[in-house]
């Protein structure tokens, strides 16, 4: 089996550990943590670790109770997702909060609405209602305000990989939560799994692995097991486009802002980004139909009897190929079938699907039109008016 020790390695540290955008911990607190990590080091060499049974290591940590001795008044997790097909970037929101018939938990997402449109940026929510329950049982075996501070924090620290920058994670999601315990908000975040040791963290403390679950879990029991806002119909898109445009304004006065990263991003081009760039490309309600499309220019002179637009391939449009094709079509007057198609100009990755429609052309016989004739075709997006 492999050892994984080297993950509780106590490092020297010559100034105050400061992770992004959280509170900055105490120096003495964190030499006491750095401790913890080393006896956490000694039981690991003697095989001893165990998350349920080490008493080397439960002698000096604090861990969580079985019961939460402050109450928790509600919850909110925000995920930033990354990924290199589809959407560039998402944000989702879900927000946990006590009522007096219940729980409701809503799920707020920010997007762009394509990645060829990624300046125009739609907010999509979804809302139910769960009678008769508390805050603490929706969370369920997450017992949010039992987690030392100090210490998730410095774990979490101690785990990265030092080889693993975050920007080289392709698909991703990072996560904050951000709870209500009492009069205090308490803040985990936790960041790409990629840039952890995540197994070994897993090992050695299953509990804090165990909150990248937290989102998912409460959004199944909400929303059930199928729910996505990815495979939702056009009528489904439009109301809950009109249910998000409802929060927006909660969103921009900053309720959520402890859970964002503090970082200003022009339109969230960037992948650590604040809730306001998020919502820099953001208009109001749009039309989602597929901005992307093909026409023929000179389509009127061609006198063409059967003809078929060329197709925009996904990997042109993930590409953000586009831009005019020019094509030299040879034709058969007597028949007006195509004989022979030459490109001309144009992006390669569009070239190969016009020459390919064109080849399915038929010409109108009887004209005065000569071949070859030259044939201009267009490739883009139509993104929506803000």
């Amino acid at each position: 089996m492999k050892n994984d020790c080297n993950l509780w390695t106590p490092r020297a540290f010559s100034q105050t550990i400061q992770l992004p955008y959280t509170l900055r911990m105490n120096a003495t607190r964190y030499e006491k943590h750095l401790t913890l990590i080393a006896l956490a080091a000694f039981a690991c060499a003697g095989g001893l670790v165990n998350a349920k049974t080490s008493d080397t290591a439960n002698a000096g940590v604090k861990t969580p109770q079985s019961k939460e001795a402050i109450e928790l008044g509600g919850f909110y997790v925000v995920t930033q997702a990354v990924s290199d097909k589809g959407t560039p970037w998402a944000d989702k929101i879900l927000d946990v909060r006590a009522e007096v018939a219940g729980v409701r938990v809503r799920e707020i997402r920010i997007a762009p609405m394509n990645r060829n449109c990624a300046h125009n940026v739609t907010v999509k929510a979804v809302e139910r209602l769960l009678p008769n329950t508390t805050v603490a049982k929706v969370a369920g075996k997450f017992k949010l305000c039992s987690y030392p501070d100090d210490d998730f924090a410095g774990v979490i620290q101690v785990a990265r990989r030092e080889y693993i920058e975050s920007e080289s994670v392709e698909t991703s999601a990072s996560h904050t939560i951000v709870a209500k315990c009492g009069t205090q908000e308490k803040l985990y975040e936790l960041p790409y799994p990629e840039t952890l040791k995540f197994e070994a963290l897993q090992r050695a403390d299953p509990r804090i692995t165990a909150l990248w679950d937290l989102a998912d879990d409460v959004e199944e029991r909400a929303f059930g097991k199928d729910f996505s806002f990815g495979g939702a119909t056009a009528t489904q898109n439009k109301e809950r486009q009109e249910l998000g445009a409802k929060f927006v304004p909660e969103i921009m006065g900053g309720k959520f802002d402890s859970g964002f990263p503090d970082k200003t991003c022009a339109f969230a081009d960037c992948r650590v980004h604040n809730a306001k760039s998020a919502l820099q490309g953001y208009g109001g309600v749009i039309d989602e139909k597929d901005p992307a499309y093909v026409e023929i220019v000179n389509v009127a002179s061609l006198h063409l009897a059967k003809f078929e637009v060329p197709a925009y391939s996904r990997d042109a449009q993930r590409a953000h190929a586009q831009g005019e094709v020019r094509l030299n079509i040879f034709f058969d007057p007597a028949t007006g079938q195509v004989t022979n198609v030459e490109a001309e100009s144009g992006d390669d990755k569009l070239q190969d699907s016009a020459a390919k429609a064109a080849r399915t052309w038929q010409f109108q016989t009887g004209i005065t039109l000569k071949s070859p004739v030259e044939v201009t075709l267009r490739f883009g997006f139509r993104c929506p008016m803000k």
